[in-house]
């Protein structure tokens, strides 16, 4: 039988450490964990200035005081296809992407692989009244 560290090793690699903020839960319809579209971290590059924790509105980055690095902490509260924090960076330390990919090819087939584009025509009309554009309304 194991020793009991065993077991405490097991439930901590199974719980789940990121908290999903309910509101960012569903990205046109689509359960959100089932979008790949989430930050990644290269420590080696990271500076640890904190932009991407102050400037991202969704929560997806906290910082580690002790280790003075930005972590990704909720990745699923990121918007899908947003890339602002990688764009602010200093040191190009976050992607979303693999070598080879560009942000825009990956979000391209966000959208083909995912049924968008129906729930986003459901959502133009629910929303008409606020998202009609009146240019007399400045």
């Amino acid at each position: 039988m194991p020793p009991p560290e065993f077991y405490n090793l097991i439930i901590l690699t199974i719980m789940p450490t990121a908290k999903q903020d309910p509101k960012f839960s569903k990205f046109h319809g689509i359960d959100r964990e089932k979008i790949d579209w989430h930050p990644v971290i290269d420590e080696s590059k990271c500076v640890g200035c904190g932009l991407c924790v102050t400037t991202c509105g969704r929560g997806v980055y906290k910082f580690d005081y002790a280790k003075k690095k930005s972590k990704v902490a909720n990745p699923d509260n990121c918007m899908v296809a947003c890339i602002t924090c990688a764009n602010l960076c200093p040191m190009g330390a976050i992607s979303f992407v693999k070598e080879g990919d560009t942000p825009r090819e990956k979000a391209q087939r966000i959208v083909r692989e995912h049924p968008l584009m129906p729930k986003v025509k459901e959502e133009l009309e629910q929303r008409k009244d606020e998202l009609n554009y009146n240019p007399s309304e400045k």
